[in-house]
């Protein structure tokens, strides 16, 4: 016997007889339910009416909506005029509108759910990667519980922005993005769970280092796991960088090591350890999506408990579904790398290229961004590499979401290992922000706050 897909057209027939009774009701409504929230397609269909009738400032009752679904063809679709009396007579107040509203939300939950178990057989029949499948299911079930959360706690109050502010800042030593280098991190407090930051930069100019060792710093420094996306490299030249990097040694010798010392493995994977660098953890897929990210990053959570950040490299080499040209995809990418980081409640860092024409200049801005100003505009933090007159690489704070911006500061890196040592202040004006926010980190305003006073 095949069982009916759950659904209550009493309480869907109670929703909207009590728009049609008490107009104002449509606000509580369309606060707690969707279109497809609805089962009945009759039912569909007079809701999208009163949310345009709404949304236009035009009257709803009886009479405005039977002309406006008839003036869009839509009248007998719904069962006609008698269907809407009918409606109208199903309830005598709006008083119970969300009861009703609590009933039929329910069920569509519940079709939800039965919509998300039948991805999961479809991806189960062909997928064979056991880790992909069990991404993809985690990712269905999480997407409709997500989406139930973020309808159920869309207004909140004072009181409540102050609690989620306090559990914000609480855990914020550890869930903040630190890259390692006080001169940035001072300035920038870091880039905290739910933020983005892109580093963009030509090719050669060590953007993959950067955020490798930014990586591993904060794996270090907060022992959790982080997830580095190379799209560029393979996993074997990123574990071969993470030695060099790491034990500050050149790469033939690692290469070497491996393939002529007995025991060289063993040697380096308990160096590594001791520097926490086995908290990082790397997916080599090639043409990821927002989308896979997001199925991988929540399987890593299910495995490795919390997380500290993702790191991309790098968005040219992402896709996107449907888009028609680079400036549609890189766009996607770019606006939907917010969401991602909103949605998993993590610091995503993402490289990218700079345009032609800023590296003909040599001269890394704003608008530098290869492809799309959609990357300077989901930014938080916006951060380019470039060469000075003298060839250093020097590494500008593009966009700061907590302040200063436009500072320049020179990178201390040791090329044959890849290892920066650290950064110093370019000028007087990024010195004098430096030292303003290193004055924080002395203070302990990230690692002490319950000794640390803000109005001293």
């Amino acid at each position: 016997m095949v069982k009916e897909t759950p659904h209550n057209l009493e309480a869907e027939q109670a929703v909207l007889g009590s728009v049609l009774v008490d107009p104002s009701a449509i606000d509580i409504v369309a606060a707690a339910l969707e279109r497809d929230d609805f089962y009945h397609q009759g039912h569909r269909i007079i809701f999208s009416t009163m949310l345009a009738q709404a949304l236009q400032g035009e009257p709803i009752d009886f009479t405005t909506t039977i002309t406006r679904l008839r003036t869009n063809g839509e009248l007998e679709k719904v069962g006609g005029p008698a269907y809407l009396g009918d409606l109208f007579d199903s309830v005598v107040t709006s008083s119970n509108v969300n009861y009703h509203c609590r009933l039929v939300k329910s069920k569509a939950i519940a079709r939800k759910v039965i919509d998300a178990a039948r991805q999961i057989a479809t991806a189960a029949t062909s997928t064979e990667d056991p880790d992909a499948l069990l991404a993809i299911a985690f990712a269905a079930l999480e997407k409709v519980g997500t989406a139930h959360r973020q309808k159920d706690d869309a207004l909140l109050t004072l009181e409540h922005l102050a609690d989620l502010y306090e559990k914000h800042v609480n855990t914020l030593d550890k869930t903040r993005f630190i890259t390692g280098f006080p001169d940035l991190d001072g300035i920038i407090r870091g880039c905290a769970p739910g933020e983005t930051m892109f580093i963009q930069a030509y090719s050669g100019l060590y953007k993959s280092a950067v955020l490798q060792n930014m990586l591993l710093n904060a794996c270090n420094r907060t022992d959790l796991h982080h997830l580095f996306f190379s799209l560029e490299m393979p996993g074997t030249r990123v574990f071969e960088r993470t030695v060099q990097i790491g034990l500050e040694t050149l790469t033939y010798r690692v290469e070497s090591g491996f393939h002529h010392h007995a025991g060289y493995k063993e040697k380096t994977l308990e160096e590594l350890r001791n520097l926490k660098a086995d908290k990082l953890i790397v997916c080599d897929q090639a043409g990821l999506t927002i989308e896979r990210i997001e199925h991988y990053t929540r399987l890593a959570r299910q495995r490795y408990g919390q997380l500290g950040a993702i790191g991309i490299d790098y968005m040219g080499l992402m896709g996107a579904d449907n888009a028609k040209s680079e400036y549609e995809r890189i766009s996607y990418v770019a606006e939907n790398s917010k969401h991602l980081a909103k949605r998993l409640n993590l610091p995503v860092i993402v490289l990218t290229q700079i345009n032609r024409t800023s590296a003909a200049a040599g001269q890394v801005e704003k608008f530098s961004g290869k492809g799309s100003g959609a990357i300077e505009a989901s930014a938080d933090y916006l951060i380019g590499l470039q060469k000075d007159e003298q060839k250093n690489l020097v590494l500008k704070l593009l966009k700061n979401r907590n302040g200063e911006e436009n500072l320049s500061f020179l990178v201390d890196m040791h090329a044959p290992h890849l290892k920066i040592r650290g950064l110093s202040p370019y000028d007087q004006l990024a010195a004098k922000n430096a030292e303003r926010g290193k004055s924080r980190l002395r203070k302990g305003y990230m690692r002490d706050p319950e000794n640390y006073d803000p109005y001293e």
